[in-house]
C-alpha cells in the first residue's frame, strides 16, 4: 500500500481545488471550466462581503465578474440542486441528478390541484417569482416575518425539487421558476441514467475535486450515504497517511502527481462555505485548523466574527477576518482579524491587505477601514 504525508495531502488538495499558484483565469469559459472540476458550488443567502458563491471563483481567478454567474443560469450552463446543502451544479450533471429528483417527487409530494395549477401557469407565462404565482392564482404569501412557507412556495419547492420545473435567480438572487425545458437542453433531458452510476460518477469527481480523502470526506462532498460511497471506493487507490489510522483514497491519475515539490504559493481569503473547507473535520486534518462560520452564534461568544473567512497564505491557514462591505460608503470594513501565529505579524499584514486591495476592487469599493479591528 502506498504511503504519503500529511503535506501530500495538503497540497494535494490546495492543487485540485486550484488554490496552488496565483491564478491567471480571466474569463467566463475560464470560470466554467472552474466550476466543473469543482463538482458543485454550495449556495448561501448571506451578502455580508457578496455572496459566498462569488467569492468561490473570485478566490481563484485573477478576474471574475459577478454577472457572469447570473448569466450561466441564463445560459443553460447550471441548475440548483439539494445536494452539499443547496448547491448549483454544471448543467451536464443533470441527468445523473434524476434519480434523486425522482426519489424526491416519489416521498415527498402529494399531490394536488395545487401543483397542477402552478405547472400549468409557469408554462403558460414562462417565468414565474413565488409572488407571481401567488398573485396570478389569487392566494395568500407568507408574511415576511415568519420562515414558515405558504401552500404556494412549498407546491414550488416541490416541483422544483422533484424535477418538474426549473428555477434560476435574477440579479436580486431571487428564485425564478420556469419550465424544465427552458433550463436544461434536451438531449440531457432524454438521457436516463441508474442511481448506482450516479454514485460511482460522484465518488470520482469527489475524489477528483480533493486529491487525498477519507471515506467520509468522499460521503460528504456531495452528501452521499458513506455505505453507498464505500462501495464505489472499491475502484480507487487505497493509500496510507503519515500519522492518520483512517485509510485515504485517491484516483490512480492523481497518485502520479505525488509527490509536489514546488510549494504553494497563492494567497487569498475563503468563503466560509468554499469547497476546500467545507467539510470541518477535514479542515481540522489536514490544516490543523480549527473554525466555524459564527453568524448564528451570538455575538457576545463569536471568536471569529460573523462572517470570517479564513486566511490562505502560501499553503497554510494563517487566520481569519471578518469583513463588512459599507456598500453606500464605498468602504471595505475589517471588523476583525484573528492571526493564528503572531511571529510573522509584519510579512502576514503586508499580505492581508494586498488580498484587501485585490477585493476591494473586485466589490467596486474605492477604502479599506481598519479602525474597527484595531479599536
Amino acid at each position: 500500500m502506498l504511503t504519503i504525508t500529511k503535506d501530500d495531502v495538503r497540497k494535494l488538495a490546495l492543487l485540485k481545488q486550484g488554490l496552488y499558484h496565483p491564478p491567471t483565469a480571466t474569463t467566463p469559459e475560464e470560470a466554467l471550466q472552474i466550476f466543473d472540476r469543482l463538482g458543485c458550488v454550495q449556495l448561501d443567502t448571506l451578502n455580508v462581503v457578496t455572496r459566498s458563491q462569488h467569492l468561490i471563483f473570485w478566490s481563484r481567478m485573477n478576474e471574475f465578474h459577478s454577472e457572469w454567474f447570473y448569466r450561466f443560469y441564463e445560459e443553460k450552463r447550471m441548475f440548483e440542486q439539494y445536494l452539499h446543502a443547496l448547491s448549483v451544479l454544471p448543467i451536464a450533471e443533470h441527468p445523473y441528478m434524476r434519480p434523486f429528483l425522482q426519489q424526491f417527487s416519489a416521498a415527498r409530494i402529494e399531490r394536488t390541484e395545487l401543483h397542477d395549477r402552478l405547472v400549468e401557469a409557469i408554462d403558460r407565462h414562462g417565468r414565474l417569482t413565488g409572488q407571481q404565482a401567488a398573485k396570478l392564482l389569487e392566494l395568500p404569501l407568507t408574511p415576511k416575518n415568519t420562515w414558515e412557507l405558504s401552500p404556494v412556495r412549498r407546491a414550488l419547492d416541490q416541483l422544483w425539487r422533484g424535477g418538474e420545473i426549473g428555477a434560476i435567480r435574477d440579479r436580486s438572487f431571487h428564485k425564478v421558476y420556469i419550465p424544465l425545458a427552458e433550463q436544461v437542453p434536451a438531449d440531457s433531458l432524454q438521457q436516463t441514467v441508474q442511481l448506482e452510476e450516479t454514485v460511482k460518477r460522484y465518488v470520482r469527481k469527489a475524489l477528483s475535486a480533493m486529491g487525498a480523502a477519507t471515506e467520509r470526506d468522499v460521503a460528504d462532498y456531495f452528501r452521499f450515504k458513506r455505505p453507498a460511497v464505500r462501495k464505489a471506493l472499491a475502484d480507487c487507490l487505497q493509500v496510507r497517511v503519515e500519522g492518520e489510522k483512517e485509510p485515504y483514497y485517491l484516483l490512480p491519475e492523481d497518485a502520479e502527481l505525488l509527490p509536489l515539490l514546488d510549494e504553494p504559493t497563492h494567497s487569498t481569503f475563503l468563503s466560509p462555505f468554499d469547497n476546500l473547507i467545507w467539510h470541518r473535520p477535514r479542515l481540522e486534518a489536514i490544516f490543523e485548523t480549527e473554525f466555524r462560520l459564527e453568524s448564528y452564534v451570538p455575538q457576545a461568544q463569536r471568536k471569529f466574527g460573523y462572517f470570517a473567512m479564513p486566511i490562505l497564505h502560501r499553503g497554510q491557514i494563517i487566520g481569519t477576518i471578518d469583513l463588512k462591505a459599507d456598500r453606500k460608503r464605498g468602504v471595505l470594513v475589517v471588523q476583525k482579524l484573528v492571526l493564528f501565529d503572531r511571529r510573522n505579524e509584519s510579512e502576514q499584514l503586508a499580505v492581508i491587505d494586498s488580498i484587501l486591495v485585490r477585493l476591494a476592487s473586485f466589490l467596486s469599493l474605492s477604502q479599506i477601514d481598519w479602525s474597527q479591528a484595531r479599536a
